[in-house]
């Protein structure tokens, strides 16, 4: 005859404290209690002191019925609930009353917990951000291969195989501090945006019940609304010689940036077919253009002699800035900008050995521009023409000029005044 099982009205303390005992212990060895209040709620304690809840349960009907129509039980049942710590006894009660109502309907509440179960399994965060970008990201989002290199090098290794349900807030937590803590919080900005738009797509697809990033608050996480900030003198110098030493392609790129004030892409993925050496020009199609309009830039003499140095390769449409011979546009921006950064360190150091590197990013090199432009002289309107910002109000509809010889003058100024500040 089986030992009949021990019962105590469990409290929190008293299941923190109880300790295995082997005259309790059944044959197999672990030792089975019963909860009190929540008869069927069952701690179970191994040798080695586990603790985990389980839930035993029978079916009525399971066993169908006898003469006078009443429903016969069938088999006891076993559901294990999990592992204490970390579940809770007012958690492990709470599931363990839900699957006796279940039973008592009729209903063998495991093949539900089965295709939950399934269900979980089967959307790991590997899994459905995989289809978060096929759904969501690339029928509405340009670059979304951008945003699905990010989830993998920065979340993927962390998430990989954990089902989407599973996730909390403090996981979000913990995979933004890492990134704060290792210096790499404008990636950490990013990662939190781009699991915003996952966790609502997902609360949509009824994948998870809500998003665990709802209203989070991270104050070292706003996004960097400043323009940036204007280089000095002395910083545009030693940038400019570190870019020097960089080499092609990128150090007579960041030169190109820093003499004509333009976006990086309106350099990095320029062809070719986009310069005008009769006329000095770049020509930016809107195709590529951030305003979505055509964009003049014109080159100074101090720009063209840079320009005239860079490797050429056969036809009219390779792309000026490449590793790979003119065939795809240069990339790797991250790891370049570290180098120009280490450069730049060692050459301020030269002069001394104390001084540190202040921040600043290649967006700079447009703020310096403009500011440059304005202590030359220059008004508003040829500033913004020379950035291809666009004209403010009815200007745009009215005003046609495209300011080219303004342009020119303004960015031929500007590089002589850089060939003065770097010489």
């Amino acid at each position: 005859m089986a030992r009949p099982r021990l019962q105590k009205r469990f409290t929190d303390q008293s299941v923190e404290r109880l300790k295995y005992d082997p005259t309790s212990a059944p044959p197999s060895g672990r030792m089975e209690i019963e909860d009190e209040l929540c008869p069927g709620l069952v701690l179970r304690v191994t040798p080695r002191g586990t603790k985990s809840f389980s839930v035993i349960y029978k079916v009525p009907g399971e066993g169908g019925a006898n003469s006078n129509g009443r429903l016969i039980t069938g088999a006891q049942h076993r559901i294990t609930l999990g592992a204490t710590p970390p579940l809770a006894l007012k958690q492990a009660r709470e599931e363990a009353r839900k699957i006796m109502q279940t039973a008592t309907e009729g209903v063998d509440p495991r093949d539900d917990r089965r295709e939950r179960n399934l269900i979980r399994h089967s959307n790991t965060f590997e899994k459905a951000s995989a289809r978060f970008v096929e759904l969501e990201l690339k029928p509405n989002v340009k670059k979304w291969a951008d945003i699905q290199s990010l989830l993998k090098r920065h979340v993927e290794p962390e998430w990989c195989d954990m089902p989407v349900q599973d996730l909390r807030r403090r996981d979000v937590h913990e995979l933004l501090d890492e990134l704060v803590a290792n210096e790499k919080t404008s990636i950490a900005i990013e990662v939190r945006k781009h699991l915003s738009r996952f966790f609502n797509w997902a609360v949509d697809r009824e994948i998870v019940s809500s998003s665990p990033i709802h209203g989070m608050r991270r104050g070292d996480l706003k996004p960097n609304e400043d323009a940036g900030r204007a280089l000095t003198d002395p910083e545009l110098r030693y940038i400019w010689n570190a870019a020097g030493s960089l080499l092609y392609p990128f150090g007579s790129m960041y030169q190109l940036l820093m003499l004509t004030g333009q976006r990086r892409n309106e350099w990095a993925a320029a062809s070719r077919s986009e310069i005008s050496a009769e006329k000095r020009l770049l020509e930016v199609p809107k195709a590529r253009y951030k305003g979505k309009r055509d964009h003049i830039v014109p080159i100074s003499d101090e720009a063209w002699a840079i320009f005239a140095k860079l490797p050429i390769w056969e036809g009219n449409d390779y792309f000026i800035f490449s590793t790979q011979d003119g065939t795809v546009p240069v990339s790797g921006f991250s790891q370049a900008k570290r180098r120009l950064d280490a450069a730049s360190l060692s050459a301020i150091q030269v002069d001394n050995a104390e001084a540190e590197l202040s921040y600043f990013r290649v967006h700079d090199f447009r703020v310096t521009c403009e500011t440059r432009l304005a202590s030359l002289g220059f008004n508003q309107e040829i500033r913004d023409a020379v950035l291809g910002h666009a004209k403010p109000g009815l200007q745009k509809t009215y005003n046609k000029h495209q300011y080219l010889d303004e342009k020119r003058a303004a960015l031929d100024a500007y590089a002589k005044h850089i060939a003065e500040v770097v010489k």
